[in-house]
Parts: structure tokens; sequence; C-alpha cells
């Protein structure tokens, strides 16, 4: 390993997600020296953070869930390693995760779900159908508050499991 160097390896992770979903929030409970692109509290154009972990460096990506940010997202996807899908459990699966979902599946990008519960309230919603039709895809599934501090071990430890 080169003098100063301490990872071994680096890995580009995608976070995706509709609009509001937390993606961005995710990312700062992850790496709170993050940069966020936004115009008017909106990412519109990208979040980006490193967080290294057993010897990786993590380069995390957020995206824009803006459908007319489609080519934004595109370009920040392209060379990534793995990917988080964020989802609002108020908003559940649209027309626009499950094309992303398609298109995750045929590169065959390894990642994972999370369920952001921004209010603790919402942990007692009937998430039923949301989790029915995340579990057909196979990907594991993880669910909490984006704003959670706690959470971030438990995202590196499945971001590892994943090499």
């Amino acid at each position: 390993m080169p003098e100063g160097r301490a990872y071994i390896k680096r890995v580009k992770v995608v976070v995706l997600g509709n609009a509001e979903a937390g993606k961005s929030t995710l990312i700062k409970t992850l790496i709170p020296n993050s940069i966020n692109i936004e115009h008017k509290g909106r990412t519109v154009a990208l979040d980006f953070g490193v967080i290294e972990e057993s010897g990786i460096r993590f380069h995390i990506f957020g995206t824009p869930g803006q459908e007319r940010f489609k080519v934004v997202r595109d370009i920040i996807s392209e060379g990534a390693g793995l990917f988080i899908y964020v989802f609002d459990p108020l908003i559940g699966v649209s027309k626009y995760d499950i094309e992303i979902i398609s298109l995750l599946k045929d590169r065959g990008l390894k990642g994972f779900f999370f369920i952001n519960f921004k209010d603790l309230s919402e942990k007692d919603l009937n998430i039923d159908i949301l989790l029915s039709l995340l579990k057909q895809t196979s990907y594991p599934l993880i669910s909490g508050s984006a704003k959670d501090p706690a959470l971030k071990r438990e995202i590196l430890k499945k971001l590892l499991s994943l090499l």
C-alpha cells in the first residue's frame, strides 16, 4: 500500500430514490461534512461525501429525485459499485421507483433498500404493500430514520457485506 494511503479499495455508492425521500439527510447523517448542491432546499445536482470503513473508502453520491434531473442521475450513477435506494413509506413505490429498480436489476448492481421513517409515528403505518413489493426484488432491506446517527454502523456493515 502506498505511503499515506490507509484504504485498500475505493467503492462508488450511489444513493437513489424519489424526491424528498431522505437521500440528502441520510448522506449528511453518514458523512456530516458531505456537500449538497441544492436550490431552495432541493438537491438539483448531487450530494457527495467520503467515508472509510475496514480499509474501504466509500465515495457516496446522492442523486436528485425529480424526474426532470434524470440525466444528472444517470451520469452520477455511471460506474457505481453499490447502491442504496431510499423510500419514503408515505409515498410507497411509484412508477419512478419501479423504473429505476428495473434498471438496477438489469445492470446487476448490488445494493439495498432503505425505508426512511421521517417521524417515529410513521413506524405504525401499514407498509405491508411496500414491504411485499420490495421483498420480491430479493434486495436486502433496512429501515429507520435517516436522521438517526446510530444507523451509520448498520449501513456501513451492510455496504461491506455486499462487496
